[in-house]
């Protein structure tokens, strides 16, 4: 079983000095200091993030001055938290409607030896390179429109394709995604892997979860987070949502463009996929994800659950947690529980004196 283990900190001093450098060389301003804006700076900074949609036309440079500042941080952090819970780290990575590349430069830093970002929106590509290339994890950029699967200007098998924040805005319809990624098989090595990545948004995270119950129907294995196999519990409640929260120790060039655009995030969210070219986790005991954080009931605080028998939740009425149940107080979202003894009734699991509840893996570990 796996140990928990922080999310890798990057160095967000040496990052954001990169990052406002080249803000002001897209919005032509002179030099100044690299470890923050200036007030002028920092309030035409605010006016176009606040612009920002989930995908926008980085080839605005506004946009694209915005997106390096705000955006891009953030999902750099996603990806290394991500690519963390991969049971075997690529050398070959494939970063389909890259951007500026966050998710090529962090599988770079986390070993692999050769990235490939590929987009139609050139000039954030362009800096893409730039970042990266001054960070120490050069990468290859290709312009060209990655929808088209068997036309793709590259060569050979990948061990890690990325679907970063790109798939949604190119393809509309759950099936013609689902279509789309079933040809992406087509590029994966033997033990190589798709990461598809979304926002947690309400609306977003619904139609990710029907991409999702497409990609289960077509038996393409996956890996995280969903271990229950048949469709996805969520979609039946409503507006039940169910998407990945990770910490965050945040910086404060980031919170500050955060109190300024009044945007609340303290953690990172995001909706997410890690499919595989083969099963990789079919032997594995009775397992569960913890797919909330504790929500008080009318039986107490208690965790929803999701794994191989469907929906549960899990909490208990004793004064003390037994010896061999302790993880149940020190468990976080998106952790893998391995639960024996507790007393079932419909869907709760209750912690009793003879309960066992073992993290199996935390939040940022691949099942195995």
């Amino acid at each position: 079983m796996s140990k928990r283990t922080p999310i890798p900190s990057p160095d967000w001093e040496s990052i954001y000095s990169l990052l406002i450098t080249r803000y002001r060389k897209l919005m032509k301003l002179p030099i100044g200091p690299l470890d923050r804006l200036q007030t002028r700076e920092f309030r035409h900074l605010i006016e176009h993030v606040q612009k920002l949609s989930s995908h926008p036309n980085l080839e605005d440079k506004d946009l694209l001055a915005a997106y390096l500042m705000y955006q891009w941080p953030i999902h750099y952090a996603q990806a290394l938290s991500l690519i963390q819970e991969l049971p075997i780290k690529p050398t070959r990575v494939l970063d389909l409607g890259a951007k500026a590349a966050p998710f090529s430069l962090a599988a770079l830093q986390w070993g692999a030896k050769e990235a490939i970002a590929i987009d139609t929106q050139e000039l954030a590509l362009k800096y893409a390179a730039d970042l990266c290339g001054h960070i120490g994890h050069p990468i290859s950029i290709r312009t060209h429109d990655y929808r088209l699967t068997r036309q793709l200007p590259v060569e050979g098998k990948w061990d890690l394709i990325v679907l970063g924040y790109s798939l949604f805005s190119r393809l509309q319809d759950p099936q013609t995604q689902a279509d789309y990624v079933q040809e992406l098989l087509f590029w994966l090595s033997e033990t190589g892997f798709i990461l598809i990545v979304e926002d947690s948004s309400l609306e977003t995270n619904r139609r990710f979860l029907t991409l999702r119950d497409e990609i289960a129907a077509r038996n393409i294995p996956i890996q995280a987070p969903c271990i229950w196999k048949g469709n996805c519990p969520a979609l039946k409640h409503g507006s039940s949502p169910c998407f990945a929260q990770r910490p965050f120790s945040m910086p404060w060039i980031l919170r500050e463009i955060q109190r300024a655009a009044d945007i609340h995030l303290s953690s990172l969210k995001m909706s997410y996929l890690i499919l595989s070219a083969q099963p990789t986790h079919t032997k594995t005991p009775p397992l569960y994800r913890v797919v909330s954080p504790p929500v008080k009931t009318h039986q107490g605080s208690r965790f929803f659950l999701c794994g191989s028998n469907g929906k549960k939740t899990l909490g208990s009425s004793l004064s003390e947690i037994p010896p061999q149940a302790k993880a149940f107080s020190y468990i976080q979202r998106g952790d893998v529980l391995q639960i024996e003894g507790a007393q079932e009734t419909g869907q709760d699991f209750e912690i009793v004196k003879d309960s066992t509840v073992r993290l199996y893996a935390p939040c940022d570990k691949p099942i195995v």
